[in-house]
């Protein structure tokens, strides 16, 4: 294959990885992870071997052919990507090993001092290696197109435990630590690897399903997230069946930087999705459907991000169209086509990062990270399903995931494969426009339904100046009041902050209502609740809730110097990808 990862050192068709027998260590007091990783390959390496790292310290290289012979390395200059790791004098060597150890600096893994966790009197570590962040933890072909096995052999604090994307299989207390072994019998890209260490327990919510979380949260998680199983049988409907043994939920200190991510058996998730409700957990949905669309079928590279994001949208609201409904799905596609506007604007309606298939040649995928791979993603999947009508497409869906499992593939792979299986939608969509043109279509996707007529009925009602709503909107679901909030302007007179303030927010811990509203009272300068958003910045490590609220307090002269202010005190409460997505806003 001729296509070559932008960021990444490997080069489609060489020797790779294809498993990693780690033996680590956690040190709190130093924030390191040390030890050895021996990596097993595809085929016999040539004369060199080059490996993407970042600050990663490397003690040693030794051949893994049994001699333990030490080979010569070097390390190169540093980029944005990292340096990269030469390996010499590896010719016909199909294993090596590597010591080495993780910096305090690492852009993967955040150290939390036990002020900042649950119950406030341990520590915690955990990972987030998405996109590119995976060289801060090992040095690998950090590239969704390697996809390797592994085993792991853990050390942590005695008083700790350890929790990995990948089966537990013993723990046991020893020399001082508790050692925890795991083993990834699943091939899955640099990526998905994934792990936390902390006072963490587990409560069981499903047949295939617990959910792990410090003790102080265990049991309100279990309750909010005690749907796992139907949304697993909703899963399976649609996508076939879930291969990944387990389904476990790991909740999240307050500084995780997304709503979800999809560590392939055990999903890492935001505490804002515990809102006492079961109101937000379409996240949960989300997340397990990417054990088909992502962890399954991976994107080859961060260029063609939509095939994992897209997917795994369209793949989420068929999952709660099961469980409650069309009418509920149509008001989140609405909610998301809103997202994608201010995406838009955000880049501008022209700007190459609104296009599905992206160059990212010399650009970190998160710096561009946004809703658009996600939104047009999905559209683009609703425009060819309507093409063909769903029970054919639902045929396509199942001959995807089978013809592609445990495979990365490139948009170009992805649009041959539908003209072959479908070419009366190839003739109907235009592909090229949606894939390879900025902004979206004429033609893409509208939805409609009950609830959102509601929202658009009392907001005509609003804009003649009613404000004693409170009747109106009894019956509506989060989704509704966000829908309706993220619609009005960011800026309001002080009386219709009041009103919103009074009708929804007073009453509310619900993240998803509060982000909408705080955005407008940052643009309308509205003071009374100043101190709830700083408190919200100070406690919040979502990029969701993040970005947007620093971004309108930064257009907003009145506010401007308040956003450095708050970042300033609060960033190093943020993990490395919130905190340097934040920094990019108040750059501009």
């Amino acid at each position: 294959m001729a296509h070559k990862d932008p960021h990444s050192c490997w080069t489609f068709g060489s020797a790779q990885i294809t498993h990693i027998d780690f033996d680590l260590t956690a040190d709190f007091k130093t924030r390191t992870l040390s030890g050895s990783a021996v990596y097993r390959f595809s085929k016999p390496l040539e004369n060199s071997l080059e490996l993407d790292t970042r600050i990663i310290d490397v003690k040693g290289v030794f051949s893994g052919d049994g001699t333990s012979r030490k080979l010569e390395w070097s390390l190169g200059d540093e980029t944005y990507l990292g340096r990269v790791l030469t390996i010499r004098r590896t010719e016909n060597l199909t294993a090596l090993r590597i010591e080495f150890a993780t910096s305090p600096e690492s852009a993967a893994l955040q150290w939390l001092d036990p002020e900042q966790t649950a119950g406030k009197r341990h520590p915690y570590m955990y990972s987030q290696c998405q996109a590119i962040l995976a060289r801060s933890v090992f040095p690998c072909q950090d590239t969704p197109a390697v996809r390797f096995t592994y085993s792991v052999t853990l050390r942590v604090p005695a008083d700790l435990t350890a929790v990995m994307a990948a089966d537990r299989i013993e723990v046991k207390h020893e020399d001082g630590f508790t050692v925890c072994r795991f083993k990834m019998r699943h091939p899955i890209p640099s990526y998905l690897f994934a792990l936390a260490i902390g006072n963490i327990t587990s409560e069981k919510i499903g047949s295939c399903s617990s959910v792990f979380a410090e003790p102080e949260m265990v049991q309100a998680a279990a309750w909010e997230f005690s749907e796992v199983d139907a949304m697993i049988e909703g899963a399976e409907a649609v996508f076939g069946e879930y291969i990944w043994d387990n389904f476990n939920l790991l909740v999240m200190p307050p500084s995780f930087p997304y709503g979800g991510m999809e560590n392939p058996t055990l999903t890492f998730l935001t505490p804002t999705l515990m809102a006492g409700d079961r109101s937000l957990v379409a996240v949960v949905a989300h997340e397990l459907a990417h054990s088909w669309t992502g962890n399954l079928v991976t994107n080859a590279t961060w260029e063609d991000f939509w095939l994992n994001e897209g997917w795994t949208v369209y793949a989420e609201r068929r999952i709660l169209e099961r469980l409650y409904g069309i009418e509920f799905t149509h008001l989140q596609a609405v909610s998301g086509r809103n997202d994608l506007r201010a995406a838009f604007k955000n880049f501008g309606e022209d700007s190459p990062y609104t296009k599905l298939k992206t160059d990212l040649t010399g650009i970190d995928p998160d710096e561009v990270f946004s809703s658009v791979p996600y939104e047009k993603g999905f559209l683009f999947i609703v425009a060819v399903e309507r093409a063909v009508g769903r029970e054919a497409f639902d045929g396509f869906i199942r001959s995807y995931i089978r013809n592609f499992k445990f495979s990365s593939i490139t948009t170009s792979q992805f649009v041959e494969y539908l003209t072959k299986q479908l070419p009366d939608a190839a003739k109907k969509v235009d592909l090229n426009r949606w894939i390879h043109e900025p902004g979206l279509p004429d033609s893409a996707p509208e939805f409609a339904s009950g609830m959102i007529d509601d929202v658009r009925n009392v907001r005509v009602r609003w804009d003649q100046g009613e404000r004693d709503l409170r009747a109106a909107v009894a019956h509506w679901n989060t989704h509704q009041i966000v829908l309706f909030l993220e619609e009005l302007p960011t800026r309001l007179p002080e009386a219709d902050c009041a009103a919103l303030d009074n009708l929804w927010v007073a009453q509310t811990k619900n993240c998803e209502i509060l982000l909408p509203f705080y955005c407008i009272a940052a643009g309308s300068s509205y003071r009374k609740v100043f101190p709830a958003i700083r408190d919200f910045l100070s406690t919040i490590g979502r990029g969701k809730y993040l970005k947007p609220l620093y971004r309108t307090l930064h257009e907003n002269p009145e506010t401007r110097a308040l956003a450095r202010e708050l970042f300033e005190e609060y960033k190093d409460r943020y993990h490395s990808v919130g905190r340097l997505a934040v920094q990019r806003i108040l750059e501009k």
